[in-house]
């Protein structure tokens, strides 16, 4: 079967996760075959949880969404010297093909699947199908429900898509999908421009009906104008980016920046105080978990055959700028130091991200498997904040979101107003942001190449991948060749 568009449609709407009515004790998915399966708030409840979960699994959260950012910047190196079997390098190496399963044809499927759950659920709800009293609970699952739609969409636009300041989105996107589609359903591609607005649409949509509370492992008020954040500053909208990145700061005090102290021993923990949204994992699920899937053990030095991604030279020379950053703490070497990581002619020893240690917070004894993923972080928030705001002429609110940030990283240092630059925010991001899935995102939306120089970059890496301009064609992700030849109406990427 060809995992299409056409073809995900024809299997909805009943991929279902069953649970005892929370989100921390999800059992397995099971499939649901009737159309009544959703009659009753519990129901609802259900389906929820089961578009959470999809969302966390394999080739989207739990896996390519994650890391595909950082291992196509400058501060990530995929391992490509042990062979043509690293999961990573068809993306480091820009040379991933349409017919690709992994790291294509999964990766396209999975968020549509999200998208065309939300939809059934929203139908549902929509149509009265749900018989209860409570319409504020229900009016709050569908806000979560149209959330994740969103988020869906914005995760495929930004990888199967070009940057949207590179022509303010005229160019082509994907497939929008708001409503429950027949087999022979055939859409076309939208533009970028139209699924950012439809993005946008759901998100604020979504919003006076979510909960205002922490609600961990679900979308809340606060996540969401987080992402609104995220996404107006991928549109260079930066008034709305502020905007939403303030409100978000100005929390009531739910969510506080880590300490200066406690940064080095939050790593792996639940639900910590920066988490805006998180997906929820552990390995003692009634049917045996799969923990944090692939995204962290792609890091982790002490996982056999997974650990794939290394911190580049680059990197830690930049970080190597101030000796006493407490974030040095979180490079590790190898606990194999003899181990032959880099093929010969290189020099030095990269060193390991220990962002994904597992739930003891021990990147030497735990399982990175057992990790929560963090999607939306408040340290995040404070960066957009500083973008927007010095692209805006707001000199001294950028310097001050931006020295949140380096004086928790060293309470001795901080920016000045004649040093604060674009440039100099953007090096805070790569600092406090690396391994979390945004580098690449951070150079293409503001038209700046990647530049894969210094150390150990691999001597054999190809030429026409060492500079990566925001106007490259294999920018985006090429569509997967099963849904070109299913679907006579969507156009492939050119490469």
């Amino acid at each position: 079967m060809k995992w299409s568009i056409k073809y995900i449609v024809s299997a909805l709407p009943f991929l279902f996760t069953a649970c005892s009515g929370d989100w921390l004790d999800l059992d397995p998915s099971t499939s649901v075959t009737s159309d009544n399966a959703i009659q009753s708030l519990e129901d609802a409840k259900t389906a929820l949880n089961g578009i959470y979960r999809i969302a966390s699994e394999h080739s989207y959260y739990g896996d390519n969404y994650l890391y595909y950012a950082d291992c196509r910047g400058e501060d990530v190196q995929a391992r490509i010297d042990k062979g043509p079997g690293r999961r990573v390098s068809p993306y480091y190496l820009f040379n991933v093909a349409a017919d690709d399963a992994f790291n294509i044809t999964r990766v396209w499927n999975q968020p549509y699947i999200v998208i065309h759950q939300a939809n059934s659920l929203i139908e549902k709800i929509d149509n009265g199908n749900v018989q209860t009293s409570d319409t504020q609970e229900i009016a709050r699952i569908k806000a979560e429900a149209l959330a994740m739609r969103g988020l869906a969409l914005f995760d495929l636009t930004r990888l199967f898509g070009m940057p949207y300041t590179l022509d303010n989105g005229a160019s082509l996107g994907v497939p929008i999908e708001i409503k429950t589609e027949l087999p022979t359903h055939q859409p076309s591609r939208n533009t970028v421009a139209e699924c950012y607005n439809q993005v946008i649409k759901d998100l604020t949509e979504a919003l006076p009906n979510l909960v205002t509370t922490k609600s961990d492992g679900h979308q809340n008020v606060w996540s969401v104008k987080a992402l609104l954040s995220r996404i107006y500053l991928y549109m260079n909208d930066n008034e709305n980016a502020l905007k939403y990145a303030q409100e978000v700061i100005n929390n009531g005090g739910l969510y506080t920046l880590f300490t200066h102290d406690e940064y080095t021993s939050v790593w792996g923990k639940d639900f910590n105080s920066e988490s805006l949204f998180e997906f929820y994992f552990t390995l003692t699920e009634p049917s045996g978990g799969s923990g944090g899937e692939g995204a962290p053990m792609v890091y982790a030095d002490n996982v056999k055959d997974w650990n794939n991604l290394v911190l580049t030279k680059d990197f830690l020379d930049l970080l190597g700028e101030d000796p006493d950053d407490v974030r040095h703490a979180l490079c590790r070497l190898p606990q194999k130091l003899d181990e032959d990581i880099l093929p010969t002619g290189s020099t030095g020893h990269p060193k390991y991200l220990a962002k994904y240690p597992g739930k003891t917070g021990d990147v030497l004894t735990g399982n990175p498997q057992d990790n929560d993923l963090c999607i939306i972080r408040l340290s995040e928030i404070y960066l957009n904040a500083a973008e927007a705001a010095f692209k805006l002429g707001k000199r001294s609110e950028a310097l001050g979101y931006l020295n949140q940030i380096v004086s928790r990283a060293n309470p001795n240092k901080s920016v000045s107003d004649s040093e604060l630059s674009l440039e100099r925010i953007l090096k805070e991001r790569r600092k406090e942001l690396v391994g979390e899935g945004h580098a690449f995102f951070d150079y293409m939306r503001n038209n700046i190449p990647v530049i894969r120089k210094g150390g150990w970059h691999l001597p054999q890496l190809p030429t026409d991948v060492q500079v990566i301009n925001a106007s490259d064609p294999r920018v985006a992700l090429p569509i997967p060749q099963s849904e070109i030849d299913a679907n006579p109406n969507i156009v492939q990427n050119k490469r």
